[in-house]
């Protein structure tokens, strides 16, 4: 179980986010947010890019109840922010060896991935000659090999044509039954909406819960 106890986000002097509270646990969550409110520092923070100024980030194990190290709960969760960050002179095949090294992944992960995501015919050029749908589709596939038990990506669906974000929604959901917790940012008319099984939304320097049928109804839907 991710935790999320109390925390204060600031960026350039301008606080975000107060008294935040959040937990991921064995469902796929809806981050809500419009550009500029914070919703990328905090999953910044949340994968331990950013220092906490307030507050408490653990993952805490359900049976025994014991809190991870730092260390321990980097390798169980993932966070890949955007295809800008990757260099372009590496390829696919690249990232996704170091992926499955660093964390938790194998070779047999690997050819899954790369078959999944349909990345045989490229996934040994550089990134640097791949469209914005390639260099999306691989980054993605970093998050299966990384098989970790928490997900966390940045508006994941950027690049996708319809028919990838199809392929992207069954992704999580098989993911998600498979015993991945993940939380996703996204916008109120992004595709994705229909996944999540509840929402944090991050307004007015607040983070507020929301059941899907709950968030659901109140756009109408």
């Amino acid at each position: 179980m991710l935790i999320v106890k109390d925390i204060e986000l600031k960026f350039k002097n301008e606080i975000l986010l107060k008294n935040g509270n959040l937990t991921v646990n064995q469902n796929i969550y809806g981050l809500i947010a419009t550009n500029g409110s914070g919703k990328t520092t905090l999953l910044r923070t949340l994968a331990g890019l950013y220092p906490l100024r307030r507050g408490q980030v653990f993952i805490q194990d359900e049976k025994d109840g014991h809190k991870l190290t730092t260390l321990e709960r980097k390798k169980q969760l993932f966070y890949f922010e955007s295809s800008d960050w990757f260099d372009g002179n590496l390829t696919a095949k690249d990232y996704l060896t170091f992926t499955a090294k660093e964390w938790n992944g194998t070779s047999e992960m690997i050819e899954t991935a790369i078959d999944f995501w349909q990345l045989r015919s490229f996934y040994k050029k550089p990134i640097r000659k791949y469209s914005l749908g390639m260099k999306q589709k691989t980054l993605l596939a970093l998050y299966y090999v990384s098989n970790t038990h928490y997900w966390l990506l940045d508006e994941p669906t950027i690049g996708l044509d319809l028919e990838s974000q199809s392929l992207f929604i069954n992704f999580m959901k098989v993911a998600n039954e498979q015993g991945v917790s993940i939380l996703f940012s996204s916008h109120q008319n992004d595709s994705m909406i229909s996944v999540a099984n509840a929402f944090y939304i991050l307004e007015n320097k607040q983070l507020h819960y929301k059941a899907a049928t709950i968030f659901n109804e109140s756009r109408g839907i």
